[in-house]
């Protein structure tokens, strides 16, 4: 099936747009996000490595202020140290980061097709 709007192939205005949203992010939001992978050694006195990291996409099921629980929608390798494996998160699996752990991965959230809609979901007003 072909769009009226396609050129060179590509549909136009068929891309995602992500724009910055730091700690501005509600529930059924999708959102993606680096985060740091680190290695726990197997004594007790050993240190844990940066292993690498990786880019996290994921909707936003409950948020409960410090932790978040979040759907997983997919995973990327950003970086790995040599010698090390970084461990991908399987699509579908729920999963809980605290609120700084997503701050500190620079969040972007996925534009809605109706912002109007999410800003009254948003405001503190209503809520």
């Amino acid at each position: 099936m072909r769009f009226s709007s396609e050129k060179n192939g590509r549909a136009e205005g068929m891309a995602a747009e992500w724009i910055s949203c730091g700690s501005g992010f509600i529930e059924a939001d999708v959102i993606r996000w680096n985060e740091s992978v680190w290695h726990k050694p197997r004594g007790r006195r050993g240190r844990t490595l940066n292993i690498g990291d990786r880019a996290v996409i994921a909707e936003v099921i409950r948020d409960g202020g410090e932790w978040i629980d979040v759907l997983i929608r997919g995973c990327t390798v950003v970086s790995e140290k040599p010698g090390r494996k970084v461990a991908l998160l399987p699509k579908g699996q729920e999963a809980r980061r605290k609120r700084r752990t997503i701050e500190r991965g620079k969040p972007e959230r996925l534009l809605w097709s109706d912002e109007s809609a999410r800003a009254i979901l948003a405001s503190k007003f209503l809520s």
